[in-house]
Order: structure tokens, then sequence, then C-alpha cells
């Protein structure tokens, strides 16, 4: 039977993910086979309409605008913080981590700015506004 990535079909894929400039930034390399229900998690629009109708052992190259990857940068994501609230060891621009969101999930950060008394944070996706290019192999489709 010739199965194709299509919604609820159970998918296994490696990918390389890289910036316009071909700087690589994640890929399963390391981390092993990517698992995901096709149509049910959360990813990149663009990524998901490239991927679906492809087969076993398919391969694609999708270049992504802002839009159709991690979305463009939204001004209303860089907050204002106490500064107090910050570690010193953390209080440098370009220093990330994670802050507790709803439901127990994690909001990644970046420290954009350092001011007398506050310090900006960009809650942006850190990829949020650039161009992105997902290289996949599609390595098992499962109902």
């Amino acid at each position: 039977m010739d199965m194709r990535v299509a919604a609820g079909k159970m998918v296994c894929l490696d990918y390389v993910l890289s910036l316009a400039d071909g700087t690589v930034v994640d890929s399963t390399e390391s981390s092993g086979l990517w698992t995901y229900v096709h149509g049910q998690t959360k990813m990149p629009s663009g990524l998901e309409k490239g991927l679906e109708g492809l087969g076993l052992g398919d391969h694609t190259r999708l270049e992504l605008a802002p839009e159709e990857a991690f979305g463009a940068v939204d001004q209303a994501a860089f907050q204002e913080i106490p500064k107090t609230v910050v570690p010193t060891t953390a209080l440098r621009v370009g220093f990330g981590g994670e802050l507790p969101g709803p439901g127990g999930t994690l909001i990644p950060f970046q420290i954009h700015a350092i001011h007398e008394d506050t310090v900006t944070i960009d809650l942006n996706h850190p990829l949020a506004g650039q161009r992105v290019i997902f290289e996949v192999w599609i390595r098992h489709i499962q109902d």
C-alpha cells in the first residue's frame, strides 16, 4: 500500500533546519528521528503543507518565508521587566532562557536590552522574522 503523509498519519522523519544563509540551527542528526501526528502536532504551517502528500523515502527542501515558518517579529512580544528579577549572571544582551507559561508550558525569551531599572525581553520565537529552509526525509508513515 502506498502510504502518504496526510492528516492523522503518524510520520517519522529526519530534518535539517537552516537559515537562508545556510547556517544549520537544528537537525535530527543528534536527537534521532522526529515522530509526530500530521495535522495534530504544532509545527510551522509551511512545513505541514510542504509535507502533505509525500511518501515513504521522499525528500524535500522547503524554503519558507517568516509567515510560513515561525512568524514575523511581533513588537508586542517585547516586554519590560524589573531588572531585580533577572539573576546578575544572566544580565547580558542575547541571554536566552525560558519562563513558566500557562498550563505548565515554557515560554522562550531572550534579553534584548538592559536599562537602568528594567530589562527588555523578547518573547518572540527565536527564529521569528527569519527565512528558513527545512530539508526533510520521510522515514516512516503509519495509520
